[in-house]
């Protein structure tokens, strides 16, 4: 098949929408599909590239509206790329190449993975709902990672009859416990004593200042792996707080080894956000996938579906720091209990969230779609045949409706 994917961005943008479509992107040619993909670049220049098999076709930023990447060109870039195509496949929210999917040929089937609501820009979503309720209506299909994306999107709520549940899934070679991971786990360990980690960008919604508070009351160490504008913040925080012995902050870590080192070495992941801008967390596979228990928080998105509550998974009050606090305390108490959950974290990551898993499930999909297109094509032949056979039958009762 050919298959367009429409992204806001790509690799090597970093971004966890970005992350996911490169390895959908990778995986699909793998099973021998021709991918291509249009997206916006970060920079004033036009690009055409090819990565691990898939084709890169970047338009300009020419400039920025609501955050947005504006470029007019996007239209008819978007429409002749979609003529040579079997499928479009948009991922959004991404509002100019939603706009411009409107003016696709009606012939040609639409779907789209729906990441999340437009959360932040607010006088935006009052321009983006009736937009977006049109997009809706000319999509074959809309794919989902979690049940919770259909129950909490005010979208996608009356539009249960599109969509279809895809998982996120992800490669686990960067997390393998090789004999390397192991020595390096067991030095981290021995440096930092035992310590539970925080994986993500230093922002707002990632709910920071909640998990430094809940750190008061505990006498483990957390390690925090990641950077942004917060950083600063953060730092004074941690001072404020009187936390510079209990909290590790990183930075970004970009050795592989060092990376899966850190969460094998670390009793659970903590994912504090506050607010739906955390549509999923990546992260949290990450984790389950090394069978290491989560605690995250109970936000009206994708996050609390991930794992199982109680099972692999605790979930706390989103800015709730004594909620927090008794999960971090319940699990760094027992260690029983977290080679349960982090044993039942792991099967469920093997049963629900490998990347061979959301490759094969997707490639389903889309040869349902072809399969109805070509069900629907023959459907409209056959109307066309039968209208032809009665106007035969007609001229050959009256033969002077021949006559003009």
């Amino acid at each position: 098949m050919r298959i367009l994917h429409v992204a806001k961005y790509y690799y090597p943008y970093a971004g966890g929408m970005e992350s996911i479509v490169k390895d959908l992107c990778e995986g699909l040619v793998q099973k021998g599909h021709e991918i291509t993909v249009l997206c916006s670049h970060d920079k004033w220049s036009y690009e055409e590239t090819v990565i691990n098999g898939v084709k890169v076709i970047r338009l300009p930023r020419l400039w920025v509206l609501f955050g947005q990447n504006i470029n007019l060109r996007a239209f008819s870039k978007l429409r002749s790329l979609a003529k040579a195509a079997d499928i479009v496949h948009l991922h959004t929210p991404n509002p100019l190449f939603e706009t411009a999917s409107l003016f696709i040929p009606k012939s040609i089937p639409v779907v789209c993975t729906y990441h999340s609501d437009i959360v932040r820009q607010r006088l935006l979503l009052k321009f983006y709902k009736p937009l977006f309720n049109r997009v809706l209506s000319r999509l074959n299909s809309v794919y989902v990672p979690t049940e919770n994306h259909i129950k909490y999107s005010e979208f996608l709520i009356h539009r249960k009859d599109k969509c279809k549940i895809v998982p996120f899934g992800i490669h686990t070679h960067h997390l393998i416990s090789s004999d390397e991971t192991i020595q390096e786990a067991m030095r981290l360990r021995s440096e930092y004593g035992s310590y539970c980690i925080f994986i993500g960008r230093l922002v707002g919604y990632k709910g920071i200042p909640t998990l430094l508070k809940a750190m008061q009351g505990v006498d483990q160490k957390l390690v925090i792996v990641g950077d942004g504008p917060d950083r600063l913040k953060t730092i004074q925080m941690i001072k404020e707080l009187n936390l510079e012995t209990k909290v590790i902050l990183l930075g970004k870590v970009f050795d592989k080894i060092k990376f899966s080192a850190l969460i094998h070495g670390s009793e659970f992941l903590v994912l504090p956000s506050v607010t739906p801008n955390e549509n999923f967390g990546i992260v949290q596979l990450e984790a389950m996938a090394c069978a290491k228990p989560v605690i995250t928080t109970r936000l009206k998105s994708g996050v609390p579906a991930v794992g199982i509550e109680n099972k692999t998974t605790f979930l706390s009050e989103p800015g709730n720091h004594e909620d927090l606090n008794a999960k971090m305390l319940t699990l760094f108490a027992s260690s029983e209990m977290k080679r349960e959950m982090g044993r039942a974290a792991r099967v469920h990551f093997e049963e629900n969230y490998t990347h061979q898993s959301m490759i094969e499930k997707q490639d389903h999909f889309y040869k349902h779609i072809l399969t109805q297109e070509l069900k629907n094509q023959d459907g409209r032949n056959d109307n066309d045949n039968d209208r032809e056979n009665q106007d035969e039958k007609r001229l050959k009762r009256n033969p002077l409706e021949q006559v003009v």
